[in-house]
């Protein structure tokens, strides 16, 4: 195989693993994203490498499209991401609140400790 026609096979599984990372981040399968991300980044020493044998002009004109359409989709996980990490936070402040909210209710029905009051006699 030649450096062009594996570069094309590279960005396909490329292509493939952002598309798997995007529906696990939206369905919030957290050890599957870290799984397709591993895989990018096993991917990417090797598009490096195989990127340098291609001849620039081949390499901009065949690929820069390629290159740029990738970059859409990573940008569009990395929105979706941004949303879930909002998300979290936000019911995180919700279970924060709810959880002092029921401490307070729970200090209402419980009367206060008497230990310190004693008895002389």
């Amino acid at each position: 195989m030649n450096p062009t026609q594996e570069l094309c096979e590279l960005f396909q599984q490329w292509r493939l693993l952002t598309e798997e990372e995007g529906g696990a981040i939206t369905a919030g399968a957290w050890d599957q994203v870290e799984h397709f991300q591993s895989a990018k980044a096993r991917l990417q020493p090797r598009i490096t490498e195989i990127s340098e044998r291609v001849e620039a002009e081949v390499h901009e004109r065949q690929f820069r499209p390629v290159m740029d359409e990738l970059m859409l989709m990573e940008r569009r996980n990395d929105a979706l991401l941004q949303a879930k990490r909002r998300e979290a936070k936000e019911q995180e402040h919700t279970l924060d609140r709810t959880q002092r909210n029921l401490r307070q209710i729970q200090k209402s029905y419980i009367p206060p400790s008497r230990t310190h009051w004693q008895s002389y006699s």
